[in-house]
């Protein structure tokens, strides 16, 4: 079983949370708990999913931007209101169709300290579920392969009795209020004055959504030239690399 650490963003944040990973799927246990009955998690058994899901799910659905505008037009609403069962089920996919070349891409970072060693370090990993980085696709094609799009049909059925359980999601639910009263209250000190803003629209979080776009692993190569992506899209003046390690 892999756990895998979360980023330095979220140290900063005192956040310490970490996604199981096992046998190329994430969040095992979770997925596991429909089919045992276990429709009664702890928190602490919680915990994992519920931040997979603001970390990675929220960013599927537009980031703490979009996210705050909808708890505007709906008062009382949280994050696992407005997921979407293709909403999680497509960022688990991402995650698994990545996790080896993420990791690789971390031994990248540790051992190639230049630009030009990193140019030169022979990559071997590969994407599980999608056409790998250098592929040239149909128009209108998203590169996922049949298996993937199973996969992704599979992750939908799971998720959709997860959700549809009303008693395991509003176990979810309560737990989602503790891991925000823990999690989503952020402090800033502007001149000498310290402000705790709990709902605020401008979160760290936010900040740091710009960091979490989902890219193919190995896309980040081609930014370090400047170069378009191989399907033809531009960065549109992006600057920020992605972030290429799973957290």
């Amino acid at each position: 079983m892999f756990l895998v650490v979360i980023g330095s963003a979220d140290k900063n944040n005192n956040v310490d949370v970490k996604v199981e990973y096992e046998d190329g799927e994430v969040l095992p246990s979770a997925r596991a708990w429909y089919l045992s009955n276990e429709l009664h998690p702890t928190y602490d058994e919680a915990e994992p999913l519920i931040y997979f899901l603001d970390k990675y799910t929220r960013i599927i659905i537009g980031g703490s931007k979009a996210m705050a505008e909808y708890k505007k037009l709906n008062k009382g609403k949280t994050l696992l209101d407005r997921v979407t069962v293709s909403d999680i089920a497509y960022s688990m996919l991402v995650y698994e169709s990545s996790y080896d070349v993420w990791m690789e891409e971390m031994v990248k970072e540790e051992m190639c300290a230049t630009r030009e060693e990193k140019k030169a370090f022979k990559s071997v990993a590969t994407n599980k579920y999608h056409v790998q980085r250098g592929a040239r696709l149909a128009v209108y094609a998203d590169g996922w392969t049949s298996e993937g799009r199973d996969h992704f049909n599979a992750l939908c059925d799971e998720i959709q009795d997860m959700m549809n359980s009303e008693e395991l999601w509003s176990t979810l639910q309560r737990h989602w209020d503790t891991y925000s009263k823990k999690y989503h209250q952020y402090s800033y000190v502007r001149d000498t004055v310290c402000l705790i803003q709990e709902n605020a629209v401008e979160t760290l979080d936010q900040e740091n959504d710009d960091d979490c776009v989902v890219f193919l692993p190995g896309d980040e190569d081609d930014l370090i030239d400047g170069e378009h992506w191989d399907d033809g899209v531009a960065m549109q003046g992006r600057e920020k690399q992605a972030r290429k390690t799973p957290v």
